[in-house]
Protein backbone atom coordinates (compact mmCIF):
# COMPACT_ATOMS: atom_id res chain seq x y z
CA UNK A 1 0.00 0.00 0.00
CA UNK A 2 1.01 3.44 -0.89
CA UNK A 3 1.10 6.36 0.47
CA UNK A 4 0.00 9.79 -1.27
CA UNK A 5 2.49 11.82 1.01
CA UNK A 6 5.55 12.44 0.41
CA UNK A 7 8.62 11.58 3.63
CA UNK A 8 8.81 15.46 3.62
CA UNK A 9 5.06 16.22 3.92
CA UNK A 10 4.87 13.70 6.69
CA UNK A 11 8.08 14.63 8.20
CA UNK A 12 6.83 17.77 8.74
CA UNK A 13 3.62 16.69 10.03
CA UNK A 14 5.27 14.79 12.64
CA UNK A 15 7.51 18.00 13.37
CA UNK A 16 4.44 20.27 13.54
CA UNK A 17 2.51 17.47 15.81
CA UNK A 18 1.94 18.63 19.52
CA UNK A 19 -0.26 16.15 22.14
CA UNK A 20 -1.82 18.29 24.98
CA UNK A 21 -3.31 15.69 27.17
CA UNK A 22 -5.78 16.83 29.74
CA UNK A 23 -4.39 16.48 33.28
CA UNK A 24 -6.05 14.47 35.84
CA UNK A 25 -5.51 16.52 39.78
CA UNK A 26 -5.85 12.90 41.16
CA UNK A 27 -3.81 10.54 39.46
CA UNK A 28 -1.28 9.61 41.70
CA UNK A 29 -3.72 9.06 44.18
CA UNK A 30 -5.77 6.71 41.89
CA UNK A 31 -2.86 5.01 40.76
CA UNK A 32 -1.79 3.53 44.54
CA UNK A 33 -5.57 3.18 44.84
CA UNK A 34 -5.33 0.68 42.32
CA UNK A 35 -2.45 -0.42 43.65
CA UNK A 36 -3.50 -1.22 46.99
CA UNK A 37 -6.75 -2.80 45.86
CA UNK A 38 -4.47 -5.36 43.51
CA UNK A 39 -2.36 -6.02 46.86
CA UNK A 40 -5.24 -6.76 49.11
CA UNK A 41 -6.84 -9.20 45.76
CA UNK A 42 -3.18 -11.40 45.95
CA UNK A 43 -2.29 -11.12 50.16
CA UNK A 44 -3.46 -14.68 50.47
CA UNK A 45 -1.48 -16.04 47.19
CA UNK A 46 1.48 -13.86 47.91
CA UNK A 47 1.38 -14.74 51.81
CA UNK A 48 1.42 -18.46 50.31
CA UNK A 49 4.31 -18.04 47.70
CA UNK A 50 6.70 -16.21 50.43
CA UNK A 51 5.78 -19.36 53.02
CA UNK A 52 5.13 -21.97 50.79
CA UNK A 53 7.57 -24.27 52.74
CA UNK A 54 5.94 -23.81 55.98
CA UNK A 55 2.39 -23.81 54.34
CA UNK A 56 3.55 -27.14 52.64
CA UNK A 57 4.67 -28.77 55.63
CA UNK A 58 1.17 -28.05 57.29
CA UNK A 59 -0.25 -29.32 54.43
CA UNK A 60 1.44 -32.60 55.10
CA UNK A 61 0.71 -32.89 58.34
CA UNK A 62 -2.69 -32.23 58.12
CA UNK A 63 -2.92 -34.95 55.52
CA UNK A 64 -0.33 -37.37 57.57
CA UNK A 65 -2.70 -36.59 60.73
CA UNK A 66 -6.07 -37.28 59.00
CA UNK A 67 -5.00 -40.39 57.42
CA UNK A 68 -3.96 -41.62 60.75
CA UNK A 69 -6.90 -40.22 62.70
CA UNK A 70 -8.85 -42.03 59.65
CA UNK A 71 -6.93 -45.60 60.05
CA UNK A 72 -7.78 -46.11 63.77
CA UNK A 73 -11.29 -44.56 63.66
CA UNK A 74 -11.24 -47.58 60.91
CA UNK A 75 -9.49 -50.67 63.06
CA UNK A 76 -12.17 -49.81 66.15
CA UNK A 77 -14.99 -50.14 63.52
CA UNK A 78 -14.11 -52.94 62.06
CA UNK A 79 -13.15 -54.58 65.80
CA UNK A 80 -16.66 -53.70 66.93
CA UNK A 81 -18.26 -55.17 64.51
CA UNK A 82 -16.50 -57.82 64.85
CA UNK A 83 -16.98 -58.59 68.00
CA UNK A 84 -20.86 -58.27 67.51
CA UNK A 85 -20.77 -60.67 64.86
CA UNK A 86 -19.05 -63.37 67.44
CA UNK A 87 -21.41 -62.05 69.72
CA UNK A 88 -24.29 -63.06 67.72
CA UNK A 89 -23.13 -66.30 66.60
CA UNK A 90 -21.93 -67.54 70.24
CA UNK A 91 -25.44 -66.86 71.29
CA UNK A 92 -26.88 -68.82 68.54
CA UNK A 93 -24.83 -71.88 68.93
CA UNK A 94 -26.03 -71.60 72.64
CA UNK A 95 -28.31 -74.27 73.54
CA UNK A 96 -29.82 -72.01 76.42
CA UNK A 97 -31.13 -69.53 74.06
CA UNK A 98 -32.56 -71.36 71.79
CA UNK A 99 -36.13 -71.65 71.70
CA UNK A 100 -37.80 -74.55 71.35
CA UNK A 101 -40.12 -74.43 68.18
CA UNK A 102 -43.18 -77.00 67.66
Amino acid sequence: MKSTDSPKSLQNTLTNWQVNPTREPAFRGLVWQKIAERRDDAAWIGFLRTHAIPAGGLLALALVVGAWSGHWQARAQAQEQRDALVTDYVHSLDARAMLVQR
